[in-house]
């Protein structure tokens, strides 16, 4: 059996339902974990009921004014208030949740040694302020996706955790999006493994964002087993249909 699991992300998968009733939907396909990324725009008590069954893998601590544009605020200077209002609202939810993960988004801003003493200053404070058995997780977006990202490239991610040097902050490392921004996905994997600090994994298929193919990450997944990494990975991706017929990509992953 393999150590880690696949958790549905219920911001992207099951479109055609109500949020809430995504979960369901999630446990009749046989997930027992999910991703939330926006779960603070739900009441709590329902996202409690709703969970039964259900383990929470990860969540995203508040991003700023999402609808606004905002995608994250440890990268902004000027903004560190609200960068730590957000943050421990986002570990108020963690913990209530069950969550292991949090992950705190940087926002949108070029990468100067500025924008890095920020960013370094804020994820200080988040560390030594969050709950014990939490880990915080900083994920590099493709610019292609989301332009203007400051977190954007694997190397900058590891530079910026050696100066940071703190156990309690990981790698969130989305397969999807190192394809997209470095061509290639497993050494970066085998890289953040080697470092241990890969701290959850993401998932899409290269072509369009939809569903990967069926052997399209076979060696990641592999290495995450033969690894012998707890984690889960997320399915972060736009179904290209109904998303459980679509799910007949993880046949042979499944029991691995």
């Amino acid at each position: 059996m393999k150590p880690w699991r696949f958790a549905a992300n219920l911001d992207w998968l099951y479109p055609d339902r109500p949020f809430l009733d995504r979960f369901a939907a999630a446990r009749a396909d046989g997930f027992d974990a999910v991703e939330l990324l926006q779960p603070h725009r739900h009441p709590l008590g329902e996202l409690l009921v709703r969970l039964e069954g259900l383990q929470v893998a990860l969540i995203n601590a508040p991003a700023g004014d999402w609808d606004a544009g905002e995608r994250g605020l440890a990268a902004l200077p000027g903004r560190e208030a609200d960068f730590r209002t957000a943050c421990l609202r986002g570990m108020e939810l963690a913990t209530r949740l069950g969550a292991p993960c949090l992950h705190l988004l940087s926002g949108l801003n070029d990468d100067t040694p500025a924008t890095r003493a920020c960013w370094l200053q804020n994820l200080r404070w988040a560390a030594e302020h969050g709950p014990p058995g939490l880990t915080l997780t900083v994920e590099p977006i493709n610019r292609r996706d989301m332009p203007g990202y400051f977190l954007h490239r694997q190397p900058q991610a590891h530079e910026l955790l050696d100066a940071l040097a703190h156990p309690r902050v990981g790698l969130q490392l989305d397969l999807y999006h190192c394809r997209i921004a470095e061509g290639e996905s497993l050494t970066h994997l085998q890289h953040a493994l080697a470092r241990g600090r890969l701290a959850h994994v993401q998932v899409a298929g290269e072509t369009a964002r939809k569903e990967p193919q069926a052997d399209e990450y076979a060696e990641e997944l592999a290495l995450l087993t033969q690894r012998i990494w707890h984690g889960a990975v997320g399915l972060e991706y736009r179904p290209a249909g109904d998303t459980s017929a679509g799910l007949a990509w993880l046949q042979g992953h499944q029991t691995d």
